[in-house]
């Protein structure tokens, strides 16, 4: 299972990290700082996700903007918005999954669970 952290928050892009890695043993995810280089990274460097953790605030590009290019080009994708502002309508008319912050380990850990059972 291959998962990517999209935050610009260093603080909440290493907390993410830590939280799936030893918490939740899933494999190291790889971390982007913004949507911009998780792009580039599928499109110039052909890397690929299973699941995406994507910050709706973010420079460049809001999260949902980001959302719909990987989904042009990776429709198999499943990304999960995470934000503080109330974009859930928005977020779910773009086919993404939501998670209002400040949210617990167990509400990710179940939204994964959910995610990973349609990506198996």
């Amino acid at each position: 299972m291959k998962i990517a952290i999209v935050e610009d928050d260093p603080d909440i892009r290493s907390l993410l990290s830590i939280t799936l890695t030893q918490k939740l043993n899933y494999p190291n995810p790889a971390l982007f700082e913004d949507g911009i280089s998780l792009v580039n990274a599928q499109t110039e460097d052909h890397l690929s996700f299973d699941i995406i953790i994507m910050d709706y605030r973010m420079p460049e590009m809001n999260g949902i903007e980001v959302a719909k290019i990987i989904q042009r080009y990776r429709p198999g994708t499943k990304i999960i918005l995470i934000t503080g502002y109330d974009v859930k309508n928005e977020a779910s008319g773009a086919g993404l999954l939501y998670l209002q912050k400040p949210f617990s380990i167990e509400a990710l850990a179940e939204v994964l669970k959910q995610e990973m059972s349609i990506v198996s």
